[in-house]
């Protein structure tokens, strides 16, 4: 008796962590992210040895 009700407890808090987990997502969702600039080095071309 004991083990199924500790084992529906834990079942009720996985699912309360992941309902919390979407609904935070869904509601972070508004939010436009921001832009980081990055700088691209510029490619140098390897392939200049004689081999084909």
């Amino acid at each position: 008796m004991g083990q199924i009700f500790l084992n529906s407890a834990v079942a009720i808090l996985i699912a309360l962590a992941f309902l919390t987990s979407a609904i935070s997502a869904l509601r972070g969702q508004d939010r436009s992210p921001q832009r980081v600039p990055v700088k691209i080095p510029p490619r140098r071309h390897q392939n200049t040895g004689g081999r084909s």
